[in-house]
């Protein structure tokens, strides 16, 4: 990281001497052998250290040719480095924490304290900045004292993939703590490939001394064998928000067909506002008698009008209990009940309009009613489903009968219906990691913690790069960068240099490097100058 320091930088000399005045083998007395300058930038200002070297003066002694660095070095920074340690954590803190990107760190360093590093060097140091903070977040010692008080472990794995046809990250976490443990980039979602994870976490928690009570995640079924082999006789309790969406999946997929088909009946919003505007521009052309302002008035009500409905349309909030398709129909049904109460007041100079609105809506509510009674019925069953899963309504042997009994209703049912056989299968492969004991074990319903969790890196990359889209990047640097945004979440101010300085040698964890390389092969063989040389055998 070393380059040459403009001429126009004023430095501010400080001497470091070493500690030590005997030599540790021989105990004769050190002389001062020579000048070493290290010159940094740091809070204080451009600091030129003139660090005192020393050996021993006794010629005989093996220590004779070794030079002695002043210790005091390491607090202000590290050989070699262009910066000091308090501007290394600060840079790291606003990346990690506040989510700044390298352009708001590079001004802010520029603009405020005029120090003058180019944006590659920054990344640079992020980047060990970051490999420093994951390896101390998966430091065992430090494990052991934050898991001193815990008597057991749940833990929760869960995969993320920003783009299709890429590589998946997973991430272990444990939920007790809410601790992440470890990611891996992996390109194939195997059993084979998920069961060395789920190995590793098995040495981890056999390292802490803590015995793994309960698993938790989705039914994938690369999880659920792994977990079986690797765990034996561990609960396993699948994801309840998995199963509502499976359960739903075909309910939700007619809903939203005619969702798109009722929002294309309607039509005619536009046309509406446009005769209002043009209206409004003509002062004095309606026959009503009524002032300029009464006119607005009116005209403002049907504008209104129809805002409320686009505002319906573009509305895509929704889930098994509440589908979209229905959440819009009713809404809809609520603005055309509106607007009916209106027109019985009396003929106004915007009952047409309200009129031809009404039709608009009438057309897109009348394509859907034919679909609500179906869906309203499979949303009354899905809803008794949830009824079984909630603690509340029951014991666990109670809300299971509960839940046998509405799947055998379902068998029946799927006899003339299959979408009902679909909602028979999902819940007979979902039972036994639904009812695995969770009031003894406290085993939470579902995998909500980790996927939310989810957001912190989501949104990371969404602020410092400024896409809506997180991007690969999570993947590729997700075994450091994932475990140093969990490190920040509960870290309220910086690091100390004593925190990170047992991590100094830390490397970039192989999985990480690798899945870079893979990176780049595929960049370089999807660009239009492809370099076949780079990455051909």
């Amino acid at each position: 990281m070393s380059s040459k320091w403009p001429s126009s930088v004023e430095f501010k000399t400080q001497v470091l001497q070493v500690e030590e005045r005997i030599c540790r083998i021989c105990g004769n007395p050190l002389h001062q052998y020579k000048d070493r300058i290290h010159c940094i930038y740091s809070f204080e200002g451009p600091l030129q250290l003139v660090c005192k070297l020393s050996r021993c003066s006794n010629k005989e002694c093996s220590e004779s040719r070794t030079l002695i660095n002043p210790k005091s070095e390491i607090s202000l920074t590290m050989p070699r480095w262009r910066i000091g340690w308090d501007l290394f954590l600060w840079m790291g803190f606003r990346r990690f924490k506040r989510h700044w990107s390298v352009p708001q760190i590079h001004r802010e360093l520029s603009d405020s304290y005029g120090i003058l590093l180019s944006k590659d060097i920054v990344v640079e140091y992020l980047k060990k900045y970051q490999v420093m903070v994951a390896a101390r977040h998966q430091d065992l010692s430090l494990w052991k004292e934050i898991y001193s008080d815990c008597s057991d472990l749940i833990l929760s794995i869960d995969g993320l993939q920003p783009e299709k046809g890429h590589e998946t990250i997973y991430v272990v976490r444990e939920l007790r703590k809410r601790r992440v443990w470890f990611a891996e980039p992996l390109i194939s979602s195997s059993a084979a490939e998920i069961r060395k994870l789920l190995s590793h976490a098995k040495e981890l928690a056999e390292e802490l001394g803590k015995p793994v009570k309960a698993w938790v995640s989705d039914k994938q079924d690369a999880f659920v064998t792994s977990i079986a082999a690797e765990f034996p006789g561990v609960p396993h309790r699948y994801c309840m928000n998995h199963f509502m969406r499976d359960l739903a999946k075909p309910m939700l997929e007619e809903d939203s067909h005619v969702k798109v088909q009722m929002r294309h009946k309607v039509r005619g919003l536009r046309k509406i506002e446009k005769e209002i505007l043009s209206e409004l521009d003509k002062e004095g052309a309606s026959t009503h008698p009524l002032t300029q302002e009464q006119t607005h008035y009116a005209a403002n009500i049907v504008l209104d009008y129809c805002s409320a409905v686009r505002g319906i349309l573009n509305d895509n909030h929704g889930g098994p209990l509440q589908p979209p398709g229905l959440r819009m129909a009713e809404a809809l049904e609520e603005v055309f009940q509106s607007i009916e109460r209106n027109l019985k007041l009396g003929e106004t100079p915007i009952s047409s309009k309200l009129k031809t609105l009404n039709r608009c809506i009438k057309r897109g509510l009348s394509l859907y009613d034919k679909e609500r009674k179906k869906i309203v019925r499979v949303v009354k069953i899905i809803q008794r489903v949830m009824e079984t899963l909630n603690p509340e309504t029951g014991t666990s042997q109670e809300r299971l009968a509960q839940f046998r009994k509405i799947q055998y209703q379902l068998e029946i049912l799927g006899k003339k219906e299959p979408s009902k056989t679909h909602m028979f299968l999902v819940m007979q492969s979902f039972q036994p990691g639904l009812f695995v004991e969770s009031e003894v074990l406290e085993i939470p319903e579902d995998n909500l913690d980790l996927e939310g969790w989810f957001k912190t890196p989501k949104g990371h990359e969404r602020n410092i790069h400024g896409r809506q889209h997180a991007g690969i990047r999570i993947v590729n640097e997700g075994p450091t960068l994932l475990l140093a945004l969990d490190a920040h979440l509960s870290q309220e101010n910086p690091f100390s240099s004593s925190d990170l300085l047992p991590y100094i040698d830390a490397e970039i964890p192989k999985s990480q490097r690798e899945s870079i390389v893979r990176n780049r092969v595929m960049k370089n063989a999807s660009s239009k100058k492809k370099d076949l040389v780079s990455w051909e055998r």
